[in-house]
């Protein structure tokens, strides 16, 4: 953002020659950004497939930047800091700090913090390094800006294009379906769609500025190119967060920069009057704006509300787990006021406050009140400070400053104004990218302040032992001993996390021939994993876990081995006592040791605790069931279909005596029976699997289900679920009445999708049913793709078809046997990489619904020789 001053601003003619200086600050800047794109465009380490590896390059590109950074520091002799955030950023490093020594789970809390501190050595490496300036980190940000608006842009294009594929394949490609059913949202880039567009929010008014106010045409034309990719690009997040948050910088940024151009010209022509830079208008024509503003928004919301389509991609039902968080987030700062329940510790503590949305619920969902749930009311005067502090740098710089340093004042402000905004209905605090990204504003931010100091007005690197340098002396002193904080705590941590992450890899792989010692060196690596981190409740679960299934699996013979699990899992819910994988596997340990009441105990606190996660309760159940309390066996069971009622269609019900002969009850003691839509559906699937499955009561379920269907008309749910049932009973009008109202509510409701194209199928119309299929499989319907590939003859499937079946079923879509509560217990709660077996062994892990063994066969069969799906 050199340069930057309006087009009449009397620009020196000429092209500057070519200097070894200039050269210096392009490759420093080339550098330092591909460096900071790296944090940027990649996503958490915990969400790679190796977390460990991925961890590791962090904290070594952290630790390289550090170096160069201090190895500066002795060259020039001189001390971190010297600009007014010195002292906000102790108090936060203090706020932290406390809050992690005091935290409900410390262990836990210390990596977070250390992130923290990963961010402060990159905001002082920034603004203090050579051949560095504010113009040349601004346009650094810009440039990764733009490159992950293209990177963004090109995933999503290659979302479309293997759309295009598949429906080439089967249909051909015409006006009428060009275009999918739902708007394509990007993934895998950066940490998560939400934080992609907190970047773009940040880099926006950097963008917008250039775009308007760069000296050089081509610079202007680049950035606008560059800001009409990242708008695109961040409505494609869909983050609606996102769109509020840019509105908002973008206005304040237009509206300050403009500001700053008039500024700076009444300056120039001599003494300025504030009368003269403020518009005149009478109150009138406030009112008139005003009312217009209200008018468009008022509107646009009552059309939003009334409209009989609401596409899933924007009416997403995001707003209950959200308002749920914010309860929660509320609760646990009121019960942790001064120094908070410790940094990460929300998704420790949801289940105990709610429990209601666990999937979308691992932080507060609004960035002010995670950072009062992570350090209390030390940490909101932190944040306070940061922003006073802050505000009296932008405040000076565009006081004092030339037009280039008022203009990034504006942009900074902007940036962390839109930031401030998106971060009400989400939190950047527990991600990497955001804090690497406010780093990188907060050093523009500071080295515009300081380029705006005249030369003279700086203090000596050597500052006289007065009051002023004596404090200067002992701010840079502390500044640069905590520099050493991070890795020294990293080096500890990751001692204890290689070990866990080369016992996961042992474990796993202890089935493959000729892999003798894999389960001898897994127990070893695990147990240097918690002798070196024993406050590591993730390490003590796994231990135990491992333990366990080792004991089963050798043939129930090593007494110690079932011993020494039980005591490993009492010490993983000491640590972590909401854990329901910990209670489950306890549970599971107590039965194998013969302790009966144990065992019933802790299969009961894992049935409260666990809620909406059907392993473990499924896992108490066959505790219940092989200690002979049957009530209970079929009661816990009846709960695990009542969370996933898929489950009634596996095989898992026949594998015992006691499941075959009891499985009606269980299916009386879950919500299945409970709702006539649900029950009904149930019956017509397992008809269709089974022509002897009964439909006696069908009937009595359509009647009820019509009742539930009249009182609440929007619930597409069950309008599927009805269309179902009347379908079974040769009701094609009536079916289509209410699949045909699904589509139109909601284009992208994907099983609306699927059972539409099973009635024009039933009617003879295979090219219609195809449609309805290709639109499901594009929702990530899995059934719609297994139906459409069993639409062809044998041996002529199209292979995009399989090849979309195999990428659906695989990330899950089919709904198999995939613990993705699991997945987030090990990933975000501990920052480790989650097993495949997440519990002990047992019958559990063959639960899984008939359509993904439906899936897998078909997939052999249509493609001889390939890979099942996982």
């Amino acid at each position: 953002m050199s340069e930057l001053a309006p087009a009449h601003a009397g620009a020196p003619s000429g092209v500057r020659g070519i200097t070894a200086q200039a050269v210096g600050r392009a490759a420093a800047v080339a550098v330092l950004g591909s460096w900071v794109g790296y944090f940027l465009f990649t996503g958490m380490p915990q969400f790679t497939l190796e977390v460990f590896p991925r961890t590791l390059v962090v904290h070594i590109l952290i630790g390289v930047l550090a170096l160069a950074y201090v190895a500066w520091l002795a060259a020039a002799r001189r001390l971190p800091g010297g600009t007014p955030l010195d002292f906000a950023v102790l108090g936060l490093i203090a706020a932290y700090a406390l809050a992690t020594y005091t935290s409900i789970n410390w262990r836990v809390s210390l990596e977070a913090t250390l992130q923290v501190g990963a961010a402060i050595i990159v905001f002082y490496a920034l603004t203090e390094l050579p051949a560095l300036s504010a113009a040349g980190l601004a346009r650094m940000f810009m440039l990764i800006g733009a490159a992950l608006s293209l990177y963004a842009l090109w995933v999503v294009g290659g979302d479309y294009a293997d759309y295009l594929r598949l429906t080439r394949a089967v249909e051909g490609l015409h006006a009428s379906n060009i275009f999918p059913p739902s708007v394509l949202r990007v993934h895998d880039v950066s940490d998560h769609p939400n934080v992609l567009a907190m970047l773009l929010v940040l880099v926006t008014p950097f963008l917008a500025l250039t775009a308007t106010f760069a000296r050089a045409r081509i610079e202007r034309i680049t950035a606008l190119v560059a800001l009409l990719l990242g708008a695109m690009a961040l409505f494609l997040t869909l983050s609606r967060g996102g769109w509020a948050g840019a509105g908002v910088a973008l206005v304040f940024t237009i509206a300050g920069g403009w500001l700053s151009v008039r500024v700076e010209e009444r300056e120039r022509e001599g003494e300025m009057r504030w009368t003269d830079i403020i518009p005149r208008v009478n109150p009138t024509a406030i009112a008139a704006i005003g009312g217009a503003i209200a008018l468009v928004v008022i509107g646009t919301l009552g059309f939003l509300a009334s409209t009989s389509t609401r596409p899933g991609w924007l009416f997403r039902s995001s707003l209950s787990p959200r308002r749920d968080a914010w309860s929660t987030g509320w609760h646990i700062f009121t019960d942790h006021i001064l120094t908070g329940a410790g940094p990460n510790s929300f998704a420790l503590l949801y289940d105990q406050y709610s429990g209601r949305f666990q999937v979308y619920t691992q932080h507060a969902h609004n960035g002010f009140l995670q950072l009062a749930d992570d350090a209390g009311v030390l940490g909101v005067l932190a944040l306070i400070g940061l922003v006073a502090a802050a505000g009296f740098m932008l405040w000076r710089t565009w006081r004092r400053g030339p037009l280039e340093q008022r203009l990034l004042a504006v942009a900074c402000a902007g940036a962390l104004l839109g930031f401030a905004v998106h971060n009400i209905v989400d939190a950047g605090n527990t991600w990497k990218a955001p804090a690497i990204a406010l780093a990188v504003v907060a050093a523009v931010l500071a080295r515009a302040y300081i380029e705006s100091i005249p030369a003279r007005a700086v203090p000596p690197l050597r500052e006289r032992l007065n009051a002023t340098g004596v404090r200067r002396i002992a701010v840079g002193g502390v500044l640069l001993v905590l520099l050493v904080v991070p890795f020294a705590g990293w080096w500890r941590i990751d001692s204890a996390h290689h070990d866990y992450w080369l016992a996961m890899d042992d474990f796993t792989a202890r089935g493959e021939p000729g892999n003798t010692s894999a389960v001898t060196d897994a127990l070893r690596e695990m147990q240097s994993a918690v002798n070196a981190d024993s406050s590591m409740a993730v390490y003590q679960l796994q231990l135990g876990q491992m333990q366990a299934t080792t004991y089963v699996e050798g043939g129930s013979h090593d007494a110690g081995l079932i011993d020494n699990a039980v005591v490993h899992l009492q010490r993983a819910i000491a640590l972590d006592p909401r854990s329901d994988l910990a209670h489950a596997d306890l549970a599971r340990a107590y039965d194998l040791a013969g302790k009966d009441d144990q065992a019933a105990a802790e299969a009961a606190k894992t049935r409260v605790i666990a809620r909406d996660h059907w392993q473990p309760v499924l896992m108490a159940g066959e505790v219940y069931e092989d200690i002979g309390r049957n009530a209970d066996a079929i009661d816990t069971y009846g709960q695990a279909l009542s969370i996933d009622a898929t489950l009634a269609s596996s095989d898992y019900w026949q594998m015992t005596a006691f499941r075959r002969q009891n499985f009606d009850q269980i299916i009386n003691h879950s919500a299945i029976a409970a709702n006539a839509c649900t029950h009904g559906a149930y019956l017509v699937d397992a008809h269709r699997a089974s022509a002897s499955t009964s439909l006696a009561a069908l009937g009595s379920d359509a009647s009820d289900c019509s009742l539930l269907v009249f009182s609440r008309p929007h619930d597409l749910v069950l309008r599927v679920a009805y269309a179902k049932i009347l379908m079974q009973q040769g009701d094609a009008s009536g079916a289509f009445e209410h699949l045909d109202y699904a589509v139109n509510r909601q284009p992208d409701f994907g099983p609306a999708r699927t059972e539409l194209g099973r009635w024009y199928a039933a009617k003879g119309d295979v090219d219609a049913a195809r449609h309805q299929w290709v639109l499901g499989g594009q929702l990530d319907e899995a059934e719609s793709l297994l139906l459409l590939g069993q639409s062809y003859p044998e041996g002529h499937v199209p292979s995009t078809v399989a090849d979309r079946l195999r990428a659906v079923a695989g990330a899950g879509g089919a709904q198999q046997q995939v613990d993705l509560l699991a997945i987030l217990y090990y990933r975000m709660k501990y920052a480790r990489i989650s097993p495949v077996e997440p519990m002990i062994a047992g019958d559990w892990q063959h639960a899984e619904p008939r359509l993904h063994t439906e899936i897998r066969d078909a997939l052999l069969k249509w493609q001889p020789g390939s890979d099942p799906i996982p």
